[in-house]
């Protein structure tokens, strides 16, 4: 069930995060939404499914931009790998949790993004993606990451209640 929820849901936010947030700018930079739901998603306990939806919302960001096929999947992949490492280490209501992980894993998912310009030879100026698209886009996917980790631990819990004895 939850394939399928993260399949819907990763679709929606791919074309949302093309279409309705391509214009909306904090200078150049707009929220990684399919990003903040993988890090929530992973964050809420289900490391496994985190790596699907990764590859999935990965293909599907690809299939509405510019970039080649299975570049954002790797990108997002691998921050799913790293976050299903982590998740067993610290205690579950760690509030600055969500927010430590999605400013590295902004800053990873951007540095990546890129270097796989560079390779393309679309070369970007560095200082002005770093100060106009880099920053801005951590800064909002930083405001929004505790909404989305709450927002994964929800529909986690939605779909997944926990068991009670009596």
């Amino acid at each position: 069930m939850g394939y399928l929820i993260g399949v819907f849901l990763l679709g929606l936010l791919a074309i949302l995060q093309s279409t309705l947030l391509g214009n909306f700018h904090f200078y150049d930079g707009r929220p990684d939404l399919a990003l903040l739901a993988i890090i929530g998603w992973g964050l809420a306990g289900k490391p496994d499914q985190t790596m699907v939806w990764a590859l999935i919302g990965g293909l599907m960001l690809d299939s509405l931009s510019g970039i080649p096929l299975g570049a954002s999947s790797i990108a997002l992949v691998g921050i799913a790998y790293v976050i299903g490492l982590y998740r067993g280490r610290i205690w579950e209501p760690n509030l600055l949790a969500p927010l430590g992980v999605t400013l590295l894993a902004s800053l990873l998912y951007h540095a990546y993004g890129l270097a796989v310009m560079y390779l393309m030879g679309r070369g970007p100026d560095f200082g002005y993606a770093l100060s106009r698209v880099v920053l801005p886009s951590t800064f909002l996917n930083l405001l929004l990451a505790l909404p989305a980790a709450q927002a994964m631990q929800a529909l986690r819990l939605w779909i997944e209640p926990p068991e009670v004895e009596i």
